[in-house]
C-alpha cells in the first residue's frame, strides 16, 4: 500500500489536481521522454525568475520561435 505522502495533492483554491515538475518528469520518464538540454535550461530559467505558468509558456514559445 502506498504511503499517504505519495498521494497527488489538490489545489486548495480549485480542488483540481496539481502536477508538479517533479511528478511530470517521472511520468515522462515512464513514457520514455526526456527534456533536451535547451528546454531544461529554459524551464529552470523560468523557475529562477519566479514566472507564473502563463509567463513560462510564453518563454517556451519565444524559445521555440528563435530556432
Amino acid at each position: 500500500m502506498k504511503s499517504p505522502s505519495s498521494r497527488i495533492s489538490r489545489s486548495a483554491k480549485t480542488g483540481q489536481f496539481v502536477l508538479t515538475s517533479v511528478r511530470g518528469e517521472k511520468i515522462s520518464a515512464v513514457e520514455g521522454m526526456k527534456l533536451s538540454p535547451r528546454m531544461s535550461e529554459v524551464l529552470s530559467q523560468g523557475a529562477r525568475r519566479g514566472l507564473s505558468g502563463d509567463e513560462r509558456r510564453s518563454l517556451i514559445k519565444e524559445e521555440i520561435r528563435r530556432k
